[in-house]
């Protein structure tokens, strides 16, 4: 709390919107950091040394052009295309609801098809880009969807259809990009869209208890709360399980997940999962999750993005636990037996 910047440290930018000192707030109060024994006192429950940490998730939010296509027909449903990716984690899930506010239609009227190469350019599934880069062609596109239908329809569009006495109405878009048209359809220069003059991110504060046997080395993780700034909430169930699986992700960061390397030809010497440990159920506590749910002032729906926030910090906040419980600060990751005897 005393180090938090009013600037962006690294090269003075402002924040475009900054609330890491309410995750802390948050989170010391729910966690019950008023009760962390000072260092290097750690306290002890049986055999076990037990040590409490807490670290920064910070990631940095981008926004990518996409090409989407949005049809709504006299019959109500609503149609959705575009190349983005689902591996579930929801993503369509997601562009549905956004879709269904944007028109005013339930959810269950929405259908989206995704993956389509028909609209090449779109976000991976990665850099917690999708969500809020799609959104903004979705939004983009019901906009140009109300100017197409006959003026004064109101708020009623499936009505407004209906009145055109067409079967639908189909537009295609792409956000923030010049493009041309191709066979009926939108094919856009894709462009790396950012803000040269401030800084976005999605931010939060990781928390952990952990335990350390002092004669084995051995560590076990058990208590952790993650609050999240990630701006806009799309959808709680997803975007908290985003959340999870993410700081999942930096446990094994943390304690197990090691590429070895032979020095001698610089071959890997585990290049198979069969070598490679990950964590299992046995290794992961009970994760508690929140988020603030305050809007992003630059981004369409002040979306920022929830799929990799989660990993970042988890190393570090077990890494600092490990230390308030042991006295031992290790900085070289994963966090072994070896390291703590």
């Amino acid at each position: 709390m005393r180090n938090e910047p009013e600037r962006n440290p690294l090269d003075g930018k402002e924040f475009t919107h900054r609330r890491l000192r309410e995750v802390y707030e948050a989170g010391a109060l729910r966690f019950g950091w008023r009760d962390r024994a000072p260092e290097p006192d750690a306290t002890r429950d049986g055999r076990w040394l037990v040590g409490m940490g807490v670290a920064t998730a910070y990631h940095p939010a981008w926004l990518f052009t996409t090409n989407v296509t949005l049809r709504l027909s006299a019959d109500g449903t609503v149609l959705l295309r575009c190349g983005f990716q689902e591996m579930g984690m929801g993503a369509a899930t997601a562009q549905a609801q956004i879709t269904a506010d944007a028109l005013g239609v339930p959810v269950d009227a929405v259908r989206v098809e995704y993956g389509d190469s028909a609209l090449p350019v779109a976000p991976t599934a990665g850099g917690s880009t999708q969500t809020a880069s799609v959104a903004a062609s979705v939004l983009a596109a019901a906009e140009k969807l109300k100017r197409r239908l006959p003026k004064g329809s109101g708020a009623d569009l499936v009505a407004a259809v209906r009145q055109a006495g067409v079967p639908h109405v189909e537009v295609s878009v792409g956000s923030g990009a010049r493009f041309g048209r191709l066979a009926g359809q939108a094919r856009l220069i894709g462009r790396f869209v950012r803000d040269r003059r401030r800084v976005r991110a999605a931010t939060g504060a990781q928390l952990c208890e952990v335990r350390v046997d002092p004669d084995t080395g051995e560590v076990r993780i058990s208590r952790w709360l993650g609050v999240f700034d990630i701006g806009t909430v799309v959808n709680a169930k997803t975007a908290a399980s985003q959340l999870r699986g993410g700081i999942v992700m930096g446990i094994g960061m943390a304690l197990s997940e090691e590429t070895l390397v032979d020095p001698r030809t610089g071959r890997i010497m585990n290049p198979s999962l069969a070598e490679y440990h990950v964590p299992v159920h046995a290794d992961v506590p009970r994760i508690g999750v929140s988020t603030l749910d305050d809007p992003e002032p630059s981004t369409p729906l002040g979306v920022v993005g929830a799929g990799e926030v989660g990993i970042t910090g988890v190393a570090a906040a077990v890494a600092n636990a490990v230390f308030h419980a042991t006295g031992r600060r290790v900085r070289d990751l994963p966090i072994t037996l070896d390291k703590l005897l």
